[in-house]
């Protein structure tokens, strides 16, 4: 297999990937998912995230070597498996701003005391600093135009969903787009019973 080498410092571009570690839904909720995501692209056209399958991002790791990915989940595994899982309920649509730019409609989890802390455990395993709202993304970074189409919609329905997750599935792909940029199925961690 040929390698590709990059900049001055002889770096070879297939040996670091990226990671992304996630929570995905039970398949009832990946599909329900998949058709709001395709009547939302009825109604307005092709957006990004429109072919993603539905999950909710804990966090990422970028520019990793794999052997060194694969030690720091060995031990990322020793704190998950000891995480009860909890039960995680969806509730109705939501909606992020990116300014004037655009906006991205998801579908809620319900955030409670227990369901905070649960996630703010998760974030400090990985040594994850950012704070993010866990949610399930239907259109992601769509122009105001589109938003103000397709808002209404989701504003008006209801949708009520409960689930345990038992694991945490980690995602990778190449750094540096050499062939091909899809995230591929890299190793689980599961949470304790």
């Amino acid at each position: 297999m040929e390698t590709k080498m990059f900049n001055n410092y002889g770096v070879n571009a297939a040996t670091y990937s990226d990671y992304m570690l996630l929570i995905a839904p039970p398949d009832e909720v990946i599909e329900m998912v998949r058709k709001y995501k395709l009547s939302s692209a009825r109604m307005i056209g092709n957006f990004d995230s429109m072919h993603s399958k539905a999950h909710i991002s804990v966090t990422g790791q970028y520019r990793q070597m794999p052997v060194t990915m694969r030690q720091k989940l060995d031990n990322y595994q020793r704190f998950v498996g000891r995480l009860k899982s909890i039960e995680l309920r969806i509730a109705g649509f939501a909606y992020f701003s990116h300014g004037r730019s655009g906006f991205t409609i998801y579908a809620k989890i319900e955030l409670n005391t227990e369901v905070n802390k649960w996630f703010a455990h998760l974030k400090r395993i990985f040594g994850d600093r950012q704070g993010i709202t866990p949610h399930i993304t239907i259109a992601k970074n769509i122009p105001p135009h589109a938003f103000k189409m397709l808002w209404p919609e989701f504003a008006m329905r209801e949708y009520a969903e409960t689930f345990t997750p038992d694991k945490l599935t980690v995602l990778c792909r190449p750094t540096i787009n050499i062939n091909d940029d899809n995230w591929v199925h890299f190793k689980e961690l599961h949470f304790s019973k």
